[in-house]
């Protein structure tokens, strides 16, 4: 009994999470596509400015770029990074959804659960993607639900790298105690 009540909290946890991270997914794109890029260009210019900070520190550069320097460079490789945004929420997404699926089928249907994962993702994508055709300024791209659904396939295939290599272990391990 205490052990399905724990796997219920575990399972309500989880769930609240993954719709948590649903739900920043759909906030993001709800953004307006100024508001969007200026948010992306500042979160790149402050990811060059400390990259550069830490480089001079390590001694690596010398570097100190002015303002107009600095904006120029994340403007150059803003979309780039945007793209790799795109496929890194739907990594986080596809991750939390596998342990789900573990938390409610355990080890079993586990080809099953990575294929759901990979279609919820992309079904997800799809209507986000649909969502962002009423947000002013901004559009639905297929290319941008192939490069979502691209991030989860990754984060399937890590977390089952990490799965299969875990349960080797662990199967081993029993078949040690056994003998």
């Amino acid at each position: 009994m205490q052990r399905k009540r724990t796997k219920l909290i575990i399972l309500a946890i989880i769930s609240v999470i993954a719709i948590a991270w649903c739900a920043t997914i759909f906030k993001f794109s709800a953004m307006n596509s100024e508001t969007s890029n200026n948010k992306s260009k500042g979160v790149t210019e402050q990811l060059i400015s400390k990259v550069l900070d830490a480089t001079n520190e390590a001694g690596l550069t010398d570097s100190h770029p002015d303002d107009e320097k600095l904006a120029k460079a994340a403007s150059l490789i803003n979309a780039p990074l945007r793209k790799v945004a795109h496929a890194t929420v739907y990594f986080v997404l596809a991750i939390i959804s596998l342990i789900l699926g573990r938390v409610i089928f355990g080890g079993r249907k586990y080809l099953l659960t990575c294929a759901a994962t990979i279609l919820l993702c992309f079904l997800f994508a799809m209507t986000d993607e649909y969502h962002q055709t009423f947000v002013d300024g901004r559009t639905g791209q297929f290319s941008d639900v192939l490069i979502d659904t691209a991030g989860a396939c990754v984060g399937t295939l890590l977390f089952s790298s990490y799965y299969l290599a875990w349960w080797a272990g662990n199967h081993k391990a029993q078949i040690a105690n056994k003998n």
